[in-house]
């Protein structure tokens, strides 16, 4: 089969049937913004941003997590009991995109909300967004935590949205308050819950094929 390719209105995912590794990517096209007060954006600026932004998301997304195939496709048959792994990539597109990224540059001392906007395939950053961020512990006596702002919105823009009812951890609603190491709460730690939009998608790639997470 070589390749088995799904491109979605958000992502596009390629399972190689050969090697057994599938390659997850978003195409980002970005507006280049600018906070009152800050000089414009020059070219070696944004090919930075995006170059930490990537690098970012790839450490904490990719070769994370082994999956497994099942069921009655030569594919599960061929790599039954085998771990498959999983790449996440962010490329910067200027046609076609996936998702719009606004990016705002902002004081090094400032701070900016930022957001993911599922829906509309909108992603809002700043420049901060790709410098390690440290959270005070969830309650008394826990530890604090360090995250890469980026590489948690990137999560949202992975499935794991309010939309779909598998958002931020955080908020006194979650059922995963608690597990403040997870990087959709304050830290940096997946989970297999994290990939089930990838993996709801994986299972209508290959006729006969269900995926699962085995180990994170």
């Amino acid at each position: 089969m070589g390749h088995v390719v799904r491109e979605t209105d958000w992502c596009v995912i390629d399972i190689d049937t050969t090697l057994g590794n599938i390659f997850f990517q978003e195409r980002w096209q970005y507006n280049w913004l600018v906070a009152a007060g800050q000089p414009a954006w020059t070219l070696e600026q944004k090919r930075n941003f995006h170059t930490r932004a990537d690098r970012a998301v790839w450490a904490a997304w990719s070769n994370r997590v082994k999956l497994r195939a099942a069921g009655t496709s030569d594919f599960s048959r061929r790599f039954n009991n085998l771990d498959i792994p999983i790449n996440v990539d962010i490329r910067w597109v200027t046609v076609r995109p996936h998702w719009t990224v606004n990016v705002t540059k902002i004081a090094a001392d400032a701070f900016a909300t930022s957001s993911v906007q599922w829906a509309a395939r909108t992603i809002t950053l700043d420049t901060n967004d790709i410098i390690v961020r440290t959270i005070p512990g969830a309650a008394p006596g826990q530890p604090a935590r360090t995250q890469m702002p980026v590489a948690h919105e990137t999560g949202h823009a992975l499935g794991n949205t309010s939309v779909l009812g598998r958002g931020d951890e955080y908020p006194a609603t979650s059922p995963n308050i608690l597990d403040d190491a997870s990087i959709m709460n304050h830290g940096h730690s997946l989970r297999a819950r994290h990939f089930r939009t990838i993996i709801e998608q994986l299972d209508k790639m290959i006729v006969g094929t269900t995926f699962s997470v085995r180990t994170v």
